[in-house]
């Protein structure tokens, strides 16, 4: 049969490879690892996973129809999220509001919290997701550089500039406040 660029055909309803360390001194590793290509019964997923065998834990999975580059690592191993076009360390890319959530999900005996970062045509914002969706902090495009400035010695600075000269230095509008 014609295999076209494919070098290994594996055909099956239940595709798994396994890896099985034979490793029996204490010193040297010995996990056991496994890819899994989609679930196993009836109605289940359609996904690629590496497992980590021993634990049975799937520590990294893709779910079919993904969209294209949703987890991409260029050569300098910059990672990208839903473009394959980076610009810095960790690119976030999508259509309406790239976020980043923070979870705290309460299995460390600590109170569950969730915060978000997230940025839009209305601003950068971190929000209380926990606490009603709440905006705490928000920066507005096309604030000037240096709107606020907190300094080496904890001053802050709201239009000051870079360097506020007292605990709380404002300025605005021919308006001058230093507190």
């Amino acid at each position: 049969p014609a295999f076209g660029f494919d070098t290994v055909i594996l055909r099956e309803n239940n595709l798994r490879l396994f890896f099985d360390d034979t490793s029996t001194t204490s010193s040297f590793p010995s996990n056991d690892w496994r890819i899994i290509i989609n679930g196993a019964g009836n109605g289940t997923a359609s996904y690629y996973a590496v497992e980590d065998a021993t634990a049975w834990n799937q520590v990294f999975r893709v779910n079919a129809g993904a969209s294209a580059n949703a987890l991409f690592v260029d050569s300098q191993g910059d990672v990208v999220l839903g473009t394959n076009t980076q610009a810095l360390d960790l690119t976030i890319t999508t259509g309406n509001t790239p976020s980043i959530l923070l979870e705290q999900d309460g299995t460390s005996g600590f109170t569950p919290q969730s915060w978000d970062l997230a940025g839009n045509e209305s601003g950068f914002f971190i929000r209380d997701v926990t606490g009603g969706s709440q905006l705490p902090f928000r920066i507005i495009p096309g604030a000037n550089s240096s709107a606020l400035v907190i300094d080496d010695d904890n001053d802050i600075g709201m239009g000051a500039g870079t360097n506020p000269q007292a605990h709380l230095h404002v300025e605005g509008s021919g308006n001058q406040f230093v507190l």
